[in-house]
């Protein structure tokens, strides 16, 4: 700070001394006048500025403390559950040098970086805190919209019965393991990533966020959450029923979880069971291999018949013959390659029924999440951890599930 300076009062001018004697070439002051008045003291810095900006910096440091422990509250055995990593407990503005708004796996974040990122779908939801006041965190790549969105497109895709054609004897829930794939595959909603790749985009946030701490991680930030989440759509749900409008009945709520703890369960021995198998990729493998032989097979039958058709227009019966022999073995080798296809895929399908929980599923459900798996853990033996770990999050999930059934019948 620099030294005090005199204060000037209106009379002093430079080269005048206001101290000396009067001048008798200047006009003699009035009684009265202005110029008469006393001048006010000379101002003094009060030491209490300084003690005042040493308790503002202890205040502050104290507060920078206390949000630690609130974050810890928040988000109970944070730091036990993340050996390894920092990345699954996350704030709005950790990053990563992939995802610009992820927390890196060695815990050095960059602050700021999530601003930058490009957040396709919604923001995070409502639950900027938890039920309890407490402060709730996001992950900054699977944020709560994600959540949220999971939530109500579940409830809102259950028909209670007599409300669609497919609930004609009881409740049905139209959500698939496929549909699901293609839903947030292709919109992203509340999932962050950037550039303008979505399939890049979609890669990114996959090889984040499909790894076992990090499963375990966003089960342990968002379960809760989503329970909750279905609670508030579920009671705010409306269904069209013999033309009319009105809200789910307890007993429905009920039925709905029971229908998707039943799904969830399914799947989780499925994937639990195609981890477990030794042979997983080669009866994969096979299937996929007879699914394309079959669309070649057919491609050839196709053209086959136009060339028989088009030959028939021709004037000679010859040439119409022979087209009428390639035809039929085309469409005899077509129809091998669908049994060839069935077979592998009813094969591959009884297999993971040695799951018992799996038996909930019908075969295309089977087969197809056997052939997610193949996409994701072909060549890479360690994702095989992350689909026991999602088996676990789904398993755990139909419990929670079964537990709010209950609840809604009482």
């Amino acid at each position: 700070m620099a030294p005090d300076t005199p204060d000037q009062t209106p009379d002093q001018t430079p080269g005048r001394d206001a101290s000396g004697p009067i001048r008798p070439d200047r006009p003699i002051r009035q009684d009265g006048s202005l110029l008469d008045m006393p001048r006010p003291p000379k101002r003094k810095r009060s030491k209490l500025v300084w003690v005042f900006v040493l308790a503002v910096l202890v205040a502050g440091a104290a507060l920078w403390q206390l949000r630690d422990l609130v974050l810890r509250d928040a988000v109970p055995d944070r730091q036990a559950n993340m050996t390894g990593t920092d990345a699954a407990i996350l704030g709005p503005n950790a990053t990563n040098g992939t995802l610009p708004s992820m927390v890196p796996m060695d815990g050095d974040a960059a602050a700021g970086a999530a601003d930058q990122s490009n957040a396709t779908a919604a923001t995070p939801g409502v639950n900027a805190t938890s039920p309890d006041g407490a402060f709730a965190q996001d992950d900054a790549v699977v944020r709560f919209a994600f959540v949220e969105d999971v939530a109500n497109w579940l409830v809102e895709n259950y028909y209670p019965k007599g409300t669609h054609m497919e609930a004609r004897t009881s409740g049905w829930v139209a959500p698939s393991l496929k549909s699901a794939n293609m839903r947030y595959g292709v919109s992203m909603t509340g999932l962050s990533w950037s550039g303008d790749d979505i399939s890049a985009g979609r890669a990114s946030v996959l090889d984040y966020a499909f790894t076992p701490a990090m499963l375990e991680a966003l089960q342990r930030l968002y379960a809760d959450r989503f329970m909750s989440a279905m609670a508030a759509a579920a009671s705010h749900a409306k269904v069209t029923d013999k033309g009319k409008e009105r809200p789910l009945t307890p007993a429905e709520v009920a039925e709905m979880y029971t229908l998707y703890a039943t799904r969830l369960r399914g799947l989780s021995g499925a994937l639990r069971e195609v981890a477990g198998m030794s042979d997983a990729v080669v009866r994969v493998n096979a299937w996929l291999t007879a699914q394309q032989t079959a669309l070649e097979a057919n491609a050839k039958y196709q053209d086959a018949v136009f060339g028989y058709d088009t030959a028939r227009e021709g004037n000679s019966a010859h040439l119409a013959e022979q087209a009428r022999r390639i035809m039929e073995l085309s469409g005899k080798a077509y129809q091998q390659a669908i049994m060839a296809r069935e077979r592998a895929r009813e094969t591959l399908a009884e297999a993971i029924r040695r799951n018992p929980d799996a038996r909930r599923l019908d075969d295309d459900t089977l087969v197809y999440a056997a052939g997610w798996v193949y996409r994701r853990a072909s060549g890479k033996p360690e994702k095989m951890d992350a689909v026991r770990m999602a088996a676990t999050v789904l398993g755990d999930t139909a419990a929670r599930f079964d537990k709010a059934a209950q609840a809604a019948r009482q």
